[in-house]
């Protein structure tokens, strides 16, 4: 048996992963920055202008010098506003595509995890990771990026001019610029950690979301009305209680930088003032220099806000990491093409989920002759759905072999496998959208004469027609107008539009009474005859016509009546 094909992460932090689109829509990013700066140099331009029209203008009663820099600052207003609206269509364009591309990443990996992988975590958790983490590190690649280029352009362009009416004033400046820098470094570590812990309470707050609405029907059954709403009403306030945290230290954050640019413009008019009345600066060169100072002082608490951002996305990217380093199974699209009627036979299967120390399949031999039809039946909790998952390719054995026309498993590419293979779940998944989606979930090509065809033969073609919208009924609509006894035959119905050599079906028939089994076992010894069935139940008495019968118990496959492997 050849080793499992795991492709591991190395565990570091999945900066590449985040770049990559970037750096495949570097042309679409170049043109965005070229943009971005533009606009930012485009900035420094209207209080020169205004200096002039005063010094040059009103200062010396020549009107058309000042309608001259009017239309100067009417042609540059309109100017930056065009530009700033094509530069935010194209940071859109590019943030909705680099958020996408970093979705089917993550979404690409998760897809090549396990089964148990899934359930480890909760839905809450992986939504306020694919969703929020996500948004937070696309953010961070493209505006901290942006961001941090245009701070630093602003700010060393607007000491630039200041210094060009006054080295005095520069100076003077540029001594408060480190200590509005010190005031936000020493406050914004402690704003980025409330605002984290805020955030996880989100994710909590979204995964009772999900659980309340997921089994609405059973809180409502077990009379837990009150329950869920006090578990609201502690996450309400907790939620509360963080986000008053959030606020405090980001008023008592933003307080320094303002009052230090309140004290930067008294002490900017008191100097520049002087100079004035002494004559060795201009009215409006006094009125460009507290223009100057506020672009100053705006882009440290940009950059700031860069390191802040820095911060979350560092945590961002280590709670997806946990993800990236979960053991995926190797690419279904490696390995042959299976061919041949389709049989298997299993030899020697051992089995256990990651942390088990027994065998929870333990030498297990089986045989599925092409066409038969084979029950396994047992206890929950056997491992009957875990040997699903193992025909599937979703498992990976510890030992022995599974052989499809005597070719082993995982030599196989699994994509094509699994085109062959139809599985019915014990609570088959119908999808979000019209019944016509639903069954062409495994089968997109098939027609609609093909759809009612299939929803004939499984006995639900009354159904059909008392619907009033027919296939393009939206399952989401119909609720609890689906029973159990339909959803199954709707499965098996999917199943059949796949036209598959062999047919897995998960307690097919949990949902439905004795009469009723017995009804739907017929129904897939008609509809299922010239397929391979593996049945799997823990209700032996609902099926006939087996080929084959075992027991699954203590791991071990116990043989009522068995069959060979060819």
């Amino acid at each position: 048996m050849r080793e499992p094909d795991f492709t591991r992460d190395t565990g570091a932090l999945p900066w590449g992963w985040l770049y990559r689109p970037l750096k495949a829509r570097r042309i679409a990013l170049a043109r965005l920055l070229t943009l971005s700066l533009v606009a930012t140099l485009l900035a420094l331009l209207p209080p020169l202008l205004t200096q002039r029209l005063i010094d040059h203008g009103l200062m010396q009663g020549d009107f058309s010098t000042v309608a001259a820099y009017v239309a100067a600052l009417v042609v540059l207003g309109l100017s930056t506003l065009a530009l700033q609206g094509l530069t935010r269509l194209q940071h859109v364009a590019l943030s909705a595509r680099l958020l996408l591309s970093l979705r089917r990443s993550l979404l690409r990996h998760l897809l090549r995890l396990a089964p148990a992988r899934w359930q480890a975590r909760g839905r809450g958790d992986l939504m306020s990771r694919l969703d929020g983490d996500l948004s937070i590190l696309q953010g961070f690649a493209l505006d901290g990026l942006l961001s941090g280029l245009s701070n630093l352009l602003g700010l060393v362009g607007a000491l630039a001019m200041i210094g060009l009416f006054s080295p005095m004033l520069m100076a003077l400046v540029a001594v408060l610029v480190p200590i509005q820098w010190l005031w936000l470094r020493a406050w914004r570590p402690a704003l980025t950690l409330r605002q984290q812990a805020l955030r996880e309470q989100s994710g909590e707050l979204s995964g009772f979301w999900q659980d309340t609405l997921a089994h609405g029907p059973w809180f409502q059954g077990q009379a837990l009305e009150s329950s869920r709403l006090n578990r609201l009403q502690g996450l309400g306030h907790e939620q509360l209680r963080r986000l008053l945290a959030v606020r405090r230290v980001g008023f008592i954050s933003d307080v320094g930088p303002q009052l230090i640019l309140s004290l930067a413009r008294a002490g900017v008019l008191l100097l520049g003032g002087y100079l004035v009345i002494q004559g060795q600066l201009q009215l409006g060169e006094l009125v460009a220099l507290l223009a100057y100072l506020g672009m100053v002082m705006a882009p440290i608490g940009g950059l700031l806000g860069l390191y802040g951002g820095w911060q979350r996305a560092r945590v961002s990217a280590c709670r997806l990491a946990e993800l990236f380093n979960e053991p995926a199974m190797r690419d279904p699209y490696q390995g042959g093409r299976p061919v041949g009627p389709g049989g298997l036979c299993l030899e020697g299967v051992r089995f256990r989920h990651p942390g088990q120390s027994g065998w929870l399949l333990d030498d297990i031999d089986l045989a599925l002759p092409p066409s038969s039809k084979v029950l396994i039946a047992g206890p929950s909790g056997a491992g009957k759905s875990s040997l699903i998952r193992l025909l599937l390719g979703l498992e990976t054995l510890e030992s022995g072999e599974i052989r499809v026309d005597g070719v082993p498993l995982d030599a196989l590419s699994r994509h094509h496998w699994l085109k062959q293979v139809a599985w019915v779940e014990q609570h088959p998944s119908l999808l979000r959208g019209s019944l016509a989606e639903t069954l062409r979930a495994l089968a997109p090509e098939a027609s609609d004469a093909e759809l009612i065809d299939a929803l004939s033969l499984v006995g639900l073609a009354d159904w059909l027609t008392a619907l009033p919208e027919g296939l393009e009924s939206e399952l989401g609509d119909l609720g609890g107008k689906v029973s159990g006894g339909q959803r199954s035959r709707l499965a098996l119905a999917r199943a059949l539009l796949k036209k598959p050599r062999l047919v897995l079906l998960d307690e097919p028939t949990a949902a439905l009474d004795p009469a009723a089994a017995r009804t739907f076992d017929a129904l897939l010894d008609e509809v299922l005859g010239d397929s391979t069935r593996l049945i799997i139940s823990h209700q032996s008495d609902h099926f006939g016509n087996l080929d084959a019968y075992y027991r699954l118990q203590q791991g071990q496959l116990v043989a009522v009546e068995a069959s060979s492997c060819l």
